[in-house]
């Protein structure tokens, strides 16, 4: 059910393979041979690039050979049942073990590829943990004899070089059902990132559209809380709040960072910088890069909503289809991460389906370990490669959620609070917009039944959240303050949020929520779906797919509602009609010994003050758990003759809401 290649696609690649036999210097062994070919190696960049020359025989090749996963039929259907709430299996993820004991090559299998390519005059250097990706390394002519084929040096019309194969590779016919791809052949493959920059001086000429509180007018962390609606999130039955305590957050990165700039984002909002704990992957040094920005931004965003969290494992490896596919699987192989942000992406037009199939592998096996994985869907609304369109991988993985982007308006009275979003474009790929649409690999998961424009492929996103630049984030890097954008500031969010989550579902004793799409679609369908997710439904685009009610290609689901949809996707059921309201709006009656504050709401709730002397600067008075509908709260203890702001916050079943700010003089 999940991994289900359309017969179209397939024949697309054999319509490649006849192509690129017509190269001239196709080796005639091909011809001869009983070997067997492996499809879907040579990329769209490959067949548009200018032939340099022939790769010199002795440049060192570095490959990945990637092993299928066995017993695919039981793997999605045991899918299936840990993620059907009444099916007895619900919920009993398998570990790192478990899962390459059922489903991966056996040790034996493995040895039997080993031997092969030792055979063929390779060097074995890695296996991965699951043993499903053998890398390897060999001399060009090596390569070539090894797999029939000729390797050459390209230069892509972006003026890119590379080295790709002249045909798909050849096996030997016994390990046609042992080897599924050779990653490396093909070289063209980068993975981008999807966060845009805005610069001081732009962001001096966006204004009034930067209207947080943040340097430069960007979202700071309280700006996100309070608009998506988390400041009076806690755990059910208790005070306490909603931190992502206890709960490890894992980030895929393609380049290093500097701890200073993480540091120094948390000091500037106050914040305990969550540990971080760098996994370096095939010997890179970590060294910042001139990507830095994304794993810089990707910690401090999920650190924004989880401040509590246990700590953030940031997975570093090279931008290469073998540096991906480690990552992946060492984050799986580890299985300590339980919710996982990947802002890194590739239209799937430029990658291949041997790499699609083995980053599956790695996605599958985290399902089955209950590891929640969001992918930004990418920063070029439909056209994910700017010209076609065509969406991002692994956003539109089946097995991975899928983040777009919206632009989000805020009450401009001072709360800050949720006025409404739209989708996030600008006109133009250019200028950006949140990536969507229709995947050419993937067929359409039963959790997507009715909904999509596509009734027969993988519609993507599957939800989304604040992207536009124009209502960016403060993000403190290279020392100093920017605003960034993208679906990469949507998709730590999101993680940073399932950590909240997971840490309510740790408290009640539960498994964590592991692959998010059962549920998020579940909630989506139920009755609370307006309580849940701020639905996009005002017909903005994503350049293509419009905006409707409930799901579009362009918003998913919408952005969250957060503490109303933490209890729904936390289990806990909500005994009473509807959702927390005020139905009685706050006063404020001062007198000399204090003032008091009085509100209603439509079912007993408990009540938290914030107030402070300026409306960007609250803080929380004590809580009071009396569950009523009638509310009375009298703050002492502050300064005479002064204007005070405040807002209300009421609590019932695991919701939240929150009251927009008012003022008061005191006496």
């Amino acid at each position: 059910m999940y991994k289900t290649t359309r017969g179209r696609f397939t024949q697309f690649a054999g319509v490649l393979a006849v192509v690129c036999a017509t190269f001239a210097g196709h080796i005639s062994a091909r011809a001869e041979a009983p070997w067997v070919p492996l499809p879907g190696h040579i990329s769209a960049a490959a067949l548009n690039a200018q032939r340099i020359a022939p790769m010199d025989n002795q440049s060192v090749v570095t490959l990945g050979v990637t092993l299928p996963l066995h017993n695919q039929a039981d793997l999605d259907h045991l899918l299936t049942q840990l993620y059907d709430p009444t099916d007895p299996l619900y919920g009993k993820y398998l570990s790192s073990v478990e899962f390459a004991n059922r489903f991966c090559p056996s040790m034996a299998e493995c040895a039997a590829v080993w031997n092969y390519l030792r055979a063929l005059g390779l060097t074995i250097t890695a296996t991965s943990t699951n043993r499903t990706f053998i890398e390897v390394t060999g001399p060009a002519a090596t390569v070539e004899r090894a797999f029939g084929v000729h390797l050459f040096n390209l230069r892509s019309n972006d003026g890119r070089y590379f080295h790709a194969p002249d045909a798909d590779p050849l096996v030997a016919p016994q390990m046609a059902d042992k080897i599924s791809a050779i990653i490396g052949l093909d070289s063209s493959p980068l993975w981008h990132t999807n966060s845009e920059q805005v610069s001081p001086e732009t962001a001096d000429a966006l204004q009034p559209w930067q209207v947080g509180r943040g340097p430069l007018g960007g979202l700071a962390p309280i700006d996100i809380t309070t608009a998506y609606n988390l400041n009076g999130a806690k755990l059910a039955g208790s005070a306490t709040k909603l931190n992502g305590s206890g709960q490890t957050i894992g980030l895929f990165e393609l380049d290093g960072y500097h701890q200073t700039d993480i540091n120094g984002f948390a000091q500037f909002f106050n914040l305990a910088p969550v540990p971080t704990q760098n996994v370096m992957i095939d010997g890179f040094a970590g060294t910042a890069g001139k990507n830095a920005s994304e794993v810089v931004l990707d910690i401090e965003l999920a650190m924004s909503i989880a401040p509590g969290a246990k700590k953030i494992m940031v997975y570093e490896a090279p931008n290469s289809g073998i540096g991906v596919l480690d990552a992946y699987n060492r984050i799986a192989a580890d299985n300590i991460a339980k919710q996982v942000s990947t802002s890194w992406g590739i239209p799937e037009n430029e990658t291949s389906i041997g790499m699609i199939h083995a980053e599956a592998n790695a996605f599958s096996q985290m399902a089955a370990q209950g590891q929640t994985v969001f992918a930004a869907t990418g920063d070029s609304g439909a056209y994910g490669d700017g010209k076609h369109l065509v969406v991002d991988d692994p956003s539109s993985q089946p097995t991975v959620t899928g983040v777009g982007g919206t632009q989000l308006f805020l009450a401009t009275d001072g709360s800050h609070a949720y006025k409404k979003e739209t989708a996030w474009n600008h006109g133009s790929v250019s200028y950006g917009a949140g990536g969507g649409g229709v995947s050419l690999f993937w067929s359409k998961p039963a959790y997507q039944k009715g909904v999509g424009f596509s009734a027969a492929d993988r519609n993507t996103p599957d939800i989304s959240l604040n992207a536009d630049p124009f209502s960016g984030y403060s993000v403190f890097f290279n020392s100093a303050w920017t605003i960034y954008g993208g679906t990469s500031c949507a998709a730590p969010l999101w993680v940073g949020f399932t950590a909240l989550v997971n840490q309510q579902r740790a408290a009640r004793g539960v498994n964590p929520l592991g692959f998010a799409n059962p549920a998020l679609y579940a909630t989506a369908h139920g009755s609370r779906y307006s309580a849940d997710f701020h639905d996009i439904a005002d017909g903005t685009t994503n350049l293509y797919y419009p905006t409707t009610v409930g799901y579009d290609n362009a918003t998913g689901w919408g952005s969250f509602n957060g503490a109303n949809l933490i209890p729904d996707l936390a289990g806990i059921p909500v005994t009473q009609a509807g959702a927390v309201t005020i139905t009685a709006s706050p006063s404020a009656t001062a007198s000399m010994t204090g003032v008091t504050i009085a509100w209603g709401t439509n079912i007993p709730s408990d009540s938290l003050i914030n107030y402070g002397l300026s409306p960007t600067s609250l803080v929380s008075a004590s809580q009071d758990s009396t569950p009523v509908t009638s509310h009375k709260f009298k703050l002492t203890g502050i300064l005479a003759g002064r204007i005070y702001y405040y807002t209300v916050t009421s609590t019932a079943n695991g919701l939240s809401v929150t009251s927009a700010a008012k003022w008061f003089a005191s006496q």
